[in-house]
């Protein structure tokens, strides 16, 4: 295989993991198992946790230790341990790091992650899906200027996608819908606390649970895919529809054509095939579209490839290497701002309350195409951190507007945003977005 021929030809590739949850903690696992991608750094929020996460990734106390600052992290180094830190910045203050893996979840961490990481000339691996769809454009292009590599992961749902969309796309074909399956029952009004039993079991954490049943974590994915190819979300937020593999094709036409969609060249999501992603192609071909039939693809006029699984952090490996060594992406916001996953409100709430942003109880997200948020003034979901308060009262279903809110104009995450989004935005004249 050529990719290892060429990891073993480079040397080691060295990595910093930034966070500990089920995608850091299963990527720092995997990696030992990958010869000449090592772990360098690993950071989380508290030591204690961090601590855990080691001792249940498998790690051997002698091979790793904690560093409080560059120059314990340093002398680490020199004598061969993986460093343990709460100090998310050794991650690019250190010279010897690669690659910086932003396994965090969390839009505020991974714009300091980004911006810092690139400024200091580290490759950016994301399964920051959430921070990407904010920002990911404006990464990409900093990262282009430097030489460096800005990407997804391949396992993640919006890299197995693309993967499909590039494999259709070569040979030609048209994609008319891409998607994923969603696993959850859909309800938007899902609170963590309703979750948390249900989260304990899992594994992870009542937030992470409520953005996937909620279905904000299925829009944000979409939100990447479309910024990656330029597939519109279909109208409405996509359409959710119920089928199994064997129906959905069918399902996957347009209404005029008997299927659910509203127009082609759309993503969706779709309940009875997951954990599986999936593109649905035309061909304008005679030909071809008689030898479909003839190779089990269906009669047409569109045709399913499926991918049944995703093995998220279990796949980086292979982003990693061929970011670092050839400066491929897996997956990249190339086509710019095609989408905003945007907030609705869970419940009434009056002025001057606390918001919170995804998986919370306050609010969820939905997909809309960027050039609607702009002119609309939606508020994108990912930009609620921090201390960020409602400037007026809302009702439960109502999308929420950048006038709405007061966002917390210390994060860098909107610092970022509103230099970057702010000439797109159709604002009345007294509203500041920050």
């Amino acid at each position: 295989m050529k990719l290892r021929e060429d990891l073993s030809k480079r040397g080691p590739i060295r990595v910093a993991v930034v966070g500990a949850g089920l995608m850091g903690s299963g990527l720092v696992a995997q990696l030992k198992t990958i010869h000449n991608i090592d772990v360098i750094l690993w950071s989380s929020r508290r030591e204690d946790g961090l601590a855990q996460k080691a001792k249940a990734a498998g790690l051997k106390e002698g091979d790793y230790a904690f560093a409080g600052d560059k120059n314990e992290a340093e002398a680490l180094l020199e004598e061969g341990k993986m460093i343990l830190t709460t100090d998310n910045s050794l991650a690019w203050r250190l010279d010897g790091v690669d690659a910086i893996c932003d396994c965090t979840g969390n839009t505020e961490a991974g714009a300091c992650i980004n911006e810092n990481g690139l400024e200091a000339g580290k490759h950016i691996i994301s399964f920051n899906v959430e921070c990407d769809v904010l920002l990911g454009p404006y990464f990409l292009k900093k990262a282009k200027e430097k030489g460096l590599c800005y990407t997804g992961t391949a396992g993640d749902e919006p890299g197995a996608i693309m993967e499909l969309y590039n494999f259709a796309t070569f040979l030609g074909f048209r994609v008319v819908a891409a998607g994923k399956g969603k696993n959850n029952p859909m309800n938007v009004e899902a609170t963590p606390e309703a979750l948390k039993a249900e989260a304990e079991k899992k594994g992870i954490s009542p937030r992470m649970l409520t953005s996937f049943v909620d279905a904000t974590n299925t829009m944000v994915e979409l939100n990447a895919v479309a910024n990656a190819t330029g597939l519109l979300p279909d109208e409405g937020g996509c359409v959710g529809m119920h089928a199994t593999i064997n129906d959905l094709s069918k399902k996957l036409r347009t209404k005029d054509l008997g299927g659910e969609m509203n127009r082609p060249g759309t993503v969706n999501f779709v309940h009875g095939i997951a954990p599986g992603v999936f593109v649905s192609v035309e061909s304008d071909e005679p030909m071809i579209r008689r030898e479909m039939p003839y190779l089990s693809m269906g009669d047409g006029p569109n045709y399913i490839f499926y991918r049944p699984y995703h093995l998220t952090n279990i796949e980086t490996p292979l982003t990693i290497a061929r970011a670092v060594m050839y400066n491929e992406a897996t997956i990249a916001p190339e086509v710019g701002y095609v989408a905003h996953t945007v907030a609705v409100a869970k419940k009434d709430m009056e002025a001057g309350e606390a918001i919170e942003g995804i998986g919370s109880a306050t609010c969820y997200g939905t997909l809309v195409e960027a050039e609607q948020a702009y002119e609309e003034n939606l508020l994108p979901i990912g930009l609620i951190v921090g201390e960020t308060k409602l400037a007026r009262p809302v009702k439960k279903g109502a999308p929420l507007r950048l006038d709405d809110v007061v966002l917390d104009k210390s994060s860098t995450l909107v610092k970022l945003f509103n230099r970057e989004h702010g000439r797109f935005y159709a604002l009345p004249k007294n509203i500041n977005m920050v």
